[in-house]
């Protein structure tokens, strides 16, 4: 029996509809660097995406989660029969969502990028994708090409294993060696003829020099080995000494949301300050005038009369607009917080918390520094119109109404103000204390730091951290200086964890004046140096911090931000930009 004509046509019709359009394939997405993410950071998620149709796909791919906030959106182009890894950069707080991946290659489509589960920060092998031997290694691996572009995306990376010169371009081995200033370490190996590794050109300061085992390159740490990478292990690096992070959930859980705290803070600036007892008498003042006074004046002239009435009327509703307007200052203005991590050189890693507050409502465009820069709002269940672009043109635009407000979180590698810190003097107690199993270590008993005098002045508050251990720090002219009464205090004594609630108020005058809100944001350094130093006063998770090295410590500077810190739109004013700088220091 012949079989109908319009059989092989339609079919026909469907393969060429298939190959007028791009199809892309998207792989499992890999989550951090070992599958894993950090709360309270930004993370990198790898993907790998491939275009099996006929036509080159040039559009968007879009990440979004399934609670709230903006979308991210990554420009990619493939060319048909091509694949490459692209990367997102979301940010996961304490409560982790699922993530949905969505694009247009001529119908719409979507794939769930499922829920990453938490954890500490990862120590994996950096393996060559080419390189032979890969199946007899026991550590976990990570692709050296998805190491990301940033050093800002590296929250979740605590050591890598090395045993030769990684092949990247020049942002990658930048976001590399950035992280190793900022505190990462490095565990290097034989290569593969036996001999040790020699690095080049950018890599050269990861090279040992002398008999030394291991040496400093800023905060981070550089450790030669002799084994083989077959026989690395983390085991082995735990038996070793380098015991890898571990995060715990048993902390005091003082704060249930942290930004969402520190950005109620900010928004406490510009809470309007309207004067209501005016608004009042102006209020009776109005229903006298509109009721009684015009019921009595009645039988008179009624074109006046009239006349007179919208004239009142008018009068009191621009009255009321210009006394309500003056209660938010009449300006667009931001104001922020956050911790720059020291990378060397006046480059910061920073973090920031942002609130925006506008008299004109729009849809508002928010860049900061150059490159790559991560952003994220959606906080507290907060629906957002507008977008997150990643990538060199990485910005937020986001809607805010008319007098209202939009807060944000920003992260990226900012220009500023080189510290320049020197340790001009440093002496250590007769008296030891006990640190841990069986570690006897000195307490500092005089530290004198100085510093630029350009970074000096604009700082508020200075505080030293050795071992868990904190105290003030006073300031000189010339930096900074331990007095001889300082006593170290511990965490909770010291960071005040009493002052926060379970529901991450504070218990200063959060519905006083706008100056008093200021005064006590920028008194409000110790607890950003609980969040920077990773304690475990606020949250339920946390990941214990190692003891520092004999003759080292690290200090916490809370300053006004400098102008490399400002955000890139004109439309606003700076308002309180406060920072709190971490840096390593060390005992000449």
């Amino acid at each position: 029996m012949n079989r109908p004509a319009f059989i092989p046509t339609f079919v026909l019709w469907l393969m060429l509809a298939v190959k007028c359009h791009a199809a892309l394939d998207v792989g499992k997405p890999l989550w951090g660097f070992d599958g894993k993410v950090l709360p309270n950071a930004f993370t990198v998620m790898s993907i790998e995406v491939g275009n099996r149709g006929a036509q080159p796909f040039d559009g968007d791919l879009v990440l979004r989660d399934l609670a709230s906030g903006a979308p991210l959106k990554l420009a990619v182009f493939l060319a048909p029969g091509t694949s490459r890894w692209v990367q997102f950069h979301p940010y996961v707080g304490g409560y982790v969502t699922g993530w949905k991946l969505t694009w247009n290659d001529g119908r719409e489509r979507e794939e769930d990028m499922g829920q990453p589960s938490t954890g500490a920060p990862a120590t994996v092998l950096l393996a060559d994708p080419d390189a032979p031997g890969m199946r007899a290694v026991r550590m976990r691996l990570f692709a050296e090409n998805l190491f990301p572009a940033t050093v800002s995306a590296t929250d979740g990376l605590a050591a890598v294993v090395l045993d030769h010169q990684p092949r990247w371009d020049a942002p990658r081995r930048e976001a590399f060696l950035d992280w190793v200033r900022r505190g990462g370490t490095v565990h290097l190996l034989p290569g593969a003829d036996g001999a040790a590794v020699q690095f080049t050109d950018d890599f050269s300061p990861l090279n040992i020099t002398g008999n030394a085992d291991r040496q400093r390159i800023g905060a981070g740490l550089v450790v030669r080995h002799t084994i083989t990478r077959a026989e690395m292990t983390e085991q082995w690096l735990k038996e070793h000494g380098f015991a890898p992070p571990e995060l715990r959930e048993d902390g005091q859980q003082n704060m249930s949301d942290r930004d969402g705290f520190i950005l109620h803070r900010l928004a406490a600036i510009t809470r309007p300050n309207i004067k209501w007892g005016l608004i009042y008498l102006l209020t009776v003042a109005y229903v006298i005038l509109i009721g009684p006074v015009f019921y009595v004046l009645r039988k008179r002239n009624y074109r006046v009369l009239l006349g007179g009435f919208i004239a009142t009327v008018a009068l009191f509703a621009w009255v009321f607009a210009v006394i309500g307007r003056r209660g938010y200052g009449e300006k667009q203005i931001y104001h922020s917080v956050g911790i720059a991590r020291s990378l060397g050189a006046g480059r910061f890693d920073v973090h920031e918390w942002i609130h925006a507050f506008a008299t004109t409502g729009d849809i508002y465009k928010f860049t900061h520094g150059d490159g790559s820069q991560f952003y994220a709002t959606g906080f507290e269940g907060d629906t957002v119109r507008g977008e997150i672009r990643e990538g060199k043109e990485s910005h937020i635009a986001a809607d805010i109404p008319l007098f209202s407000s939009r807060p944000f979180l920003h992260r990226g590698v900012m220009n500023g103000d080189d510290p320049r810190l020197k340790v001009e003097e440093w002496t250590e107690n007769e008296i030891v204390t006990q640190l841990g199993k069986g570690a006897v270590t000195p307490i500092p008993r005089s530290v004198r730091v100085s510093a630029a005098p350009d970074f000096r002045k604009r700082v508020i508050a200075a505080v030293i951290e050795f071992n868990g251990r904190y105290a003030e720090l006073t300031l000189t002219p010339e930096g900074f200086e331990l007095p001889p009464n300082a006593s170290f205090k511990n965490a909770g004594d010291f960071l005040g964890k009493d002052r926060y609630n379970y529901y991450g108020n504070y218990d200063g005058s959060y519905y006083g004046d706008a100056e008093g809100v200021v005064r006590e944001l920028r008194s409000l350094h110790p607890f950003f140096i609980s969040l920077a130093n990773g304690e475990s006063l606020h949250s339920k998770k946390y990941i214990p911090r190692p003891s520092h090295a004999a003759g080292s410590a690290r200090i916490f500077m809370y300053a006004d931000a400098p102008p490399g810190f400002a955000m890139k739109n004109n439309r606003f004013e700076s308002g309180q930009s406060l920072v709190l700088y971490v840096v390593d220091i060390f005992k000449p």
